[in-house]
C-alpha cells in the first residue's frame, strides 16, 4: 500500500533543479535509428527499446511532492510491435500525471526525418476503480519502421518508490534509473533478476536539504543502468515472472522526523510475528477451546493413534467448508463465524484446521506462503503482504505433514498446487518463526496399462489407469459428478482412435486412496489388410511437442512436485504375423539424480511387452540444468515416435 508522505520540507531549489536536469528530454531520435530494419541481437523482436530513463526526486514546484520523470524511445520493427504505440499510465489515489509530450518519427521519401506530435485532446483518463485511475494515449502516425518517443512525469505524495523494470517482453538497448532520495528516508534496494548492472553509483550529497529549525540534511544520489537486455520470454513450468525479470525494487526501511525520532517500517521477525498474531490474525490462532468444546466430537478425542486422530479432524474441517476461491482475507478473520457459515477464504479454513488440531493435542504450526503467481517473499527482512496463503504443518511421530483443508478431494498431506512455490515461513509464536521447505510424502504418479490382442478388426483389450497424489486429485475434480457417458465422450474426443465398450471407476470419493479407472477398449489400426503393418505402440500419454523451446532460459524450471509416469502395453500378435521390428530399448538420466527415462521392449513368442517409465525427481531445476532437461524431452518425443512392424507370414 502507498504510504502518505506527511512531512513538508524546505528543500533547496538549487539541488532540486540540478536533479531535474538529469532527466532525459524529448528529441533524441536519430536517422540511424529510423533506418534500422532489424535488431541484430534478436531478429525475432517485434520492437526494441532504444533508450529509457526514469529520474526520481523532490519537486519544489509541486508542494515538495515526489516526482518521477519518464523517458522512452522505442523502434517498431514488425506489425506485432505496433501495440507498443499505446501507452497506459496507472495512477494510485492522489497521484497525477503531467508534462506528457510524445512524437512519432518516420523516414520521408527523400530520406529525412518526419515528426508528428501527439495532440492534447488525444490523451484520455478513466477511473479503473475507487483507488486507481489510468491515463492513456496512442502515438500518432505509427507504422512499421517508426520510432516513438515520449516523456511524462508522475507527481506523488506517497513515499513508495515504484519498481523499475530493466527487462520487459521486448529487448532493450539501454535502461537507466536515477534518483535523489532525502536522507531521512531509508530504503532497502534490491536488484532482482539474472543480469548484472552496467552502471551502479550511490553517493551522498551533503547539505542538499534545509529543514527549518533543524538545519541542513543530506541526500542519497543513486544511478543504476543495464545495457543490451534480452526480452523476457515466459515458458511452461515457471513461477511468477516477478521472481526473475530484471528490475530494481525499493522497500521503505525507516523515516526520521524533524525531532530525530526514527520510525522503522522494516521490522524484525519477532515484531512481525507479534503483529501477525495479534493484529493481522486478530488472535484467531488461539481458539482451540471453542473447537474442543463445540466442534470436536467426544469420541474423536479418545482416539489413541495420533495420525488417525489428525486425519479424522482434517476430514471434519474439510467437510464443513466450501472454499470461496479467495486467498487473502479482505476483512478481519473470525474463525467461529467462518466455521458456522461453512464458507471462507484460505485463512478462515486453515486457521480452523489449526485450532481443531490444537484442540486434539496434535503438534502443529501455521505456515505462511506466497502462491506461484505471486513474487517470492524476500528473506532479507519481513514483509507480511508478500505472503498470500496459509497452510498448516502437523508433526506426528516425528514426521511432518503439510495440510490444506480448502479442497474437498484434497488428500491428507497435500496442498493446493498454487501453494507450491518457494520457501515458507513456519509461524512458531513461542520460539519465533523461521524459514523452511514444504515436504510432500505422497507419491504423484500415473500408471497406464494396456493389455491388447491384435484381431482382424483392430486392437482390442483392457486399459487400466491408476493415479496417485496430485494426478488423482486433479482427475477426481475433473470427473466427479459426471455421468459415465460424458466421461467416455471426453475420453474418445481426446483419443479419437479409441472406442470404449465399458467403463468403471474405483475410489472416486476416497481422496487418500489410489484412483483406478478401467476401460474395455478397441483401437483403430490402419493397414490390417496389407502384408506389412506399422503400429505406434504409444497410444496414450504421447508428447507431441517439447515444453522447453528457448535457446537459453535464465530462470529455473519449477514443476512444483516430483512425479512419475509409467506406460505399459502388452500386445498379443496372431500366429499368421511375424514381428519384424520393435522400438529399441533405451535409458537416459538427468544429472544429479534429477530423473530418468527407461524404455524396455521385449518379445516373448507372439507377445510384445513395452514398458516406459519417466521420472522427474525434483521440484525445481536450475537454469544451468535447463539444456539437459530440454534434451531429455527431445529424446522422449523421439522414442515415442517409434513403431512396431509386423509382416504376414
Amino acid at each position: 500500500m502507498k504510504q502518505l508522505l506527511a512531512l513538508i520540507l524546505l528543500i533547496s531549489t538549487t539541488f532540486s533543479s540540478a536533479q531535474k536536469k538529469r532527466s532525459t528530454i524529448l528529441g533524441k531520435t536519430s536517422l540511424e535509428e529510423l533506418q534500422m530494419t532489424v535488431y541484430a541481437k534478436d531478429s525475432t523482436a517485434s520492437a526494441v527499446v532504444l533508450y529509457e530513463h526514469a529520474n526520481y526526486y523532490v519537486d519544489e514546484l509541486n508542494k515538495y511532492d515526489l516526482r518521477t520523470d519518464y523517458y522512452f524511445r522505442i523502434k517498431i520493427l514488425k506489425k506485432e510491435g505496433l501495440e507498443k504505440a499505446t501507452v497506459k499510465i496507472p495512477l494510485y489515489g492522489k497521484e497525477r500525471v503531467l508534462a506528457i509530450k510524445a512524437k512519432t518519427s518516420n523516414l520521408s521519401e527523400n530520406g529525412k526525418k518526419n515528426d508528428v506530435f501527439l495532440l492534447k485532446d488525444k490523451i484520455f483518463t478513466k477511473q479503473v476503480n475507487p483507488k486507481w485511475k489510468e491515463v492513456s494515449f496512442t502515438m500518432p502516425n505509427v507504422k512499421v519502421g517508426s520510432v516513438v518517443e515520449f516523456v511524462y512525469s508522475v507527481i506523488s505524495p506517497y513515499s513508495t518508490i515504484d519498481d523499475w523494470y530493466f527487462q520487459s517482453d521486448i529487448p532493450k538497448i539501454k535502461s537507466d534509473f536515477t534518483a535523489a532520495i532525502l536522507g531521512n528516508w531509508k530504503y532497502h534496494i534490491r536488484v532482482v533478476g539474472f543480469f548484472k548492472l552496467d552502471r551502479s553509483e550511490a553517493r551522498v550529497k551533503k547539505r542538499c536539504v534545509y529543514i527549518e529549525g533543524v538545519g541542513y540534511g543530506d541526500c542519497s544520489v543513486l544511478s543504476y543502468g543495464v545495457d543490451t537486455i534480452p526480452a523476457f520470454k515466459s515458458e511452461d513450468y515457471m513461477l511468477s515472472k516477478e521472481n526473475y525479470i530484471s528490475k530494481l525494487s525499493f522497500e521503505l526501511e525507516s523515516f526520521t522526523n524533524t525531532q530525530g525520532v526514527v520510525e522503522k517500517y522494516t521490522k524484525t521477525w519477532k515484531n512481525a510475528d507479534k503483529k501477525l498474531k495479534y493484529n493481522f490474525l486478530d488472535n484467531q490462532s488461539s481458539k482451540k477451546r471453542y473447537f474442543k468444546k463445540n466442534i470436536i466430537p467426544s469420541d474423536m478425542l479418545t482416539i489413541v493413534d495420533d495420525l488417525e486422530r489428525a486425519k479424522k479432524v482434517y476430514e471434519l474441517v474439510k467437510a464443513n467448508f466450501i472454499w470461496n476461491g479467495k486467498h487473502w482475507p479482505n476483512e478481519k478473520i473470525r474463525v467461529k463465524k467462518a466455521y458456522e457459515s461453512k464458507t471462507g477464504n484460505v485463512f478462515d479454513i486453515n486457521l480452523s484446521l489449526f485450532n481443531a488440531l490444537q484442540a486434539v493435542n496434535i503438534e502443529s504450526q501455521l505456515v505462511l506462503l506466497a502462491t506461484r503467481d505471486k513474487g517470492l517473499a524476500t528473506k532479507l527482512y519481513p514483509v507480511i503482504n508478500e505472503f498470500n496463503y496459509l497452510a498448516v504443518k502437523a508433526t506426528i511421530n516425528g514426521k511432518e505433514y503439510f495440510l490444506d483443508a480448502t479442497q474437498k478431494l484434497m488428500p491428507f498431506g497435500l496442498l493446493q498446487f498454487q501453494a507450491l512455490a518457494g520457501d515458507v515461513r513456519m509461524m512458531d509464536f513461542k520460539e519465533g518463526s523461521y524459514w523452511g521447505k514444504i515436504k510432500l510424502h505422497k507419491k504423484n504418479s500415473t500408471l497406464r496399462k494396456l493389455k491388447l490382442n491384435l484381431t482382424e478388426e483392430g486392437l482390442k483389450g483392457d486399459l487400466n489407469v491408476v493415479r496417485t497424489g496430485y494426478f488423482a486429485m486433479n482427475r477426481r475434480n475433473e470427473i466427479l459428478g459426471k455421468e459415465d457417458e460424458v466421461i467416455l465422450d471426453d475420453f474418445e474426443t481426446k483419443y479419437p482412435d479409441f472406442e470404449v465398450d465399458s467403463y468403471k471407476v474405483n475410489n472416486l470419493e476416497e481422496a487418500d486412496k489410489r484412483l483406478v479407472e478401467s476401460f474395455k477398449v478397441e483401437i483403430e489400426t490402419n493397414g490390417l489388410n496389407t502384408n506389412t503393418i506399422r503400429v505406434n505402440p504409444f497410444f496414450l500419454g504421447k508428447l507431441s511437442s517439447n515444453p522447453f523451446k528457448l535457446e537459453e532460459r535464465n530462470y529455473p524450471v519449477n514443476f512444483g512436485y516430483a512425479r512419475s509416469n509409467t506406460y505399459m502395453v502388452s500386445i498379443n500378435i496372431p500366429e499368421n504375423y511375424e514381428i519384424i521390428k520393435l522400438p529399441e530399448t533405451k535409458a537416459i538420466s538427468l544429472p544429479n539424480r534429477g530423473g530418468n527415462m527407461i524404455l524396455n521392449v521385449k518379445k516373448k513368442a507372439q507377445r510384445i511387452d513395452l514398458h516406459l517409465r519417466i521420472a522427474i525427481n525434483k521440484n525445481e531445476y536450475s537454469n544451468i540444468e535447463y539444456q539437459y532437461l530440454k534434451e531429455f524431452y527431445n529424446q522422449l518425443i523421439k522414442y515415442q515416435n517409434s513403431f512396431i512392424e509386423l509382416k504376414k507370414r
